[in-house]
């Protein structure tokens, strides 16, 4: 466990770093929301693009993966919502909640596969990503909908915003390749490749700079909670889901990794945008994104 925590340290280090940067006016508040921009439209995909269109694919469990995935997802659902009267919270702060149970930082997953287990983590990160977005999405907009007392969700628009999705779509161009042996000229790929080495320390940086160290009182039971719900529960549910659908080797170290990240920064943009609590959801952020740097060495420790 200590040599793991010791080879992601510099990952944590980043986001520390990014914290650091923000709240000291460096390099300007104008900074950040372009350089987040940057990763999330251009770096990242490059990144994912780059590695599936060299990978062989044929040999991955897609299936199994699938399910795995959707049935992590439904587990973690389901537990908020039997367990919401014993934290005894209002509707936003529920869609809160339900987002950082579920939702998953990708930036920290591809960072820790990429700096442990190469382009195949990189491939099997991927894989995760194209299939756990689209039904968190759907989950998270529904209860947001159903929920939170502002805000007037499209539900026509999801479609829209997963297609639209630029993660997803690198996802969807690096398998194309990949499938159909399109092969890719050699500048082409030393592009990708050299836009992919910025796309985890500019992701990391935003990842900091995004977090915030505050929190009013009568909320900490519900940050409590989740944190409990994303860090502990989805780890446990994964494996035991896993013992199920026959998941092994590095397959389940990537899957175990997943589902001890942190929440994605999305979800305090969907809380502020569709009428969730956005103060508890910055809170869940910047909380699980601190412990995950404990919990991810124990998980993955006991998973490899």
């Amino acid at each position: 466990m200590l040599a793991i925590a010791l080879t992601i340290a510099p990952i944590f280090l980043l986001i520390l770093l990014g914290y650091g940067f923000r709240r000291f006016g460096f390099p300007g508040e104008g900074f950040w929301r372009p350089a987040e921009n940057l990763a999330y439209y251009i770096l990242l995909p490059a990144l994912i693009i780059g590695n599936l269109a060299k990978a062989d694919l044929s040999v991955l469990p897609v299936g199994d993966i699938a399910l795995t995935i959707v049935s992590i997802a439904c587990a973690s659902t389901l537990l908020v919502i039997i367990l919401r009267p014993l934290i005894r919270i209002d509707g936003p702060a529920f869609t809160s909640v339900l987002q950082g149970a579920i939702r998953i930082n990708a930036y920290v997953a591809f960072a820790v596969a990429d700096l442990l287990y190469g382009p195949k983590g990189i491939v099997l990160c991927a894989l995760f990503v194209a299939v756990m977005m689209p039904v968190v999405n759907v989950i998270c907009i529904g209860a947001l909908a159903a929920f939170a007392h502002t805000g007037k969700p499209n539900w026509a628009n999801i479609p829209k915003q997963i297609v639209q999705n630029p993660i997803i779509m690198a996802c969807v161009i690096g398998w194309i390749i990949n499938a159909l042996s399109i092969p890719l000229p050699a500048f082409a790929m030393e592009l990708l490749s050299i836009l992919a080495r910025a796309a985890l320390p500019v992701a990391l940086l935003c990842v900091g700079a995004g977090l915030v160290l505050a929190l009013g009182g009568s909320r900490y039971v519900a940050l409590i909670f989740t944190c409990a719900l994303k860090l502990v529960f989805m780890p446990v549910s994964a494996a035991i889901i896993m013992s199920f659908t026959g998941l092994t080797g590095l397959t389940f170290v990537i899957v175990m990794l997943f589902a001890t990240c942190p929440a994605s920064p999305a979800s305090y943009v969907l809380a502020r945008q569709l009428g969730g609590d956005a103060p508890l959801m910055a809170a869940i952020l910047t909380t699980e994104t601190l412990l995950s740097a404990i919990a991810i060495p124990i998980v993955l420790s006991w998973a490899a």
